[in-house]
């Protein structure tokens, strides 16, 4: 198993790169992995300065013993997408749950759609497979409160750090009828798309 951290790189400028390291440093920390930081700079460095145009996907690797690894690919272009709910799996290991490991099994889905949206056995709607949702309503932007059950995405971090987010919980049949009453939209926000409009199968 490895720690990852997927994120932008625009035009040589990886956004939010002081919240990927914070959230990686921290995932090692809690997992006994070893982590330099050294390492993980001289890989950034590396990357930025071989691809300064365009727009990328950047993962970037740690492994137990602290070593760096890294691929990058052209970002195809894709604003909007499809979801359906599924619920989150009930014997989860939390660790994987709460970090970005490469143990991704309580997230597998047949693919049907291009996300899952997962929610808890109580109803609480909780994040998408590859991000965290937000719901705008009234002309707010809201997302579920992190109760160890959600990744906490840097995306997420900045909009609530900016002000831009708020927190409230959604039931998954409050979010339905709003959605078919069409008094909500929906998004999946992430490092590396940002901000997408998603479209619910109900």
């Amino acid at each position: 198993m490895q720690l990852f951290e997927t994120m932008r790189l625009e035009e040589g400028q990886i956004p939010r790169l002081s919240y990927h390291y914070e959230r990686l440093a921290h995932a090692c920390d809690d997992l006994n992995f070893q982590f330099d930081p050294e390492k993980w700079h001289r890989e950034i460095e590396y990357l930025t300065s071989h691809y300064p145009n365009g727009v990328w996907r950047l993962k970037v690797r740690v492994d137990a013993q602290g070593e760096v690894t890294s691929e990058i690919a052209e970002l195809p272009t894709k604003s909007r997408f499809s979801a359906r709910f599924q619920p989150s799996h009930p014997s989860a290991d939390p660790s994987r749950v709460t970090h970005k490991t490469t143990d991704r099994s309580h997230l597998e889905h047949d693919h049907q759609t291009d996300l899952i949206l997962l929610y808890r056995s109580d109803g609480k709607v909780l994040e998408f497979d590859i991000g965290n949702i937000v719901i705008e309503e009234a002309g707010e932007w809201y997302t579920p409160a992190n109760d160890g059950d959600l990744l906490e995405g840097c995306k997420r971090r900045e909009l609530l750090a900016t002000g831009k987010l708020q927190i409230r919980n959604y039931q998954k049949a409050e979010l339905i009828e709003k959605l078919r009453t069409q008094r909500i939209k929906v998004y999946m926000i992430n490092s590396l798309r940002e901000v997408a409009e998603v479209d619910i199968h109900l």
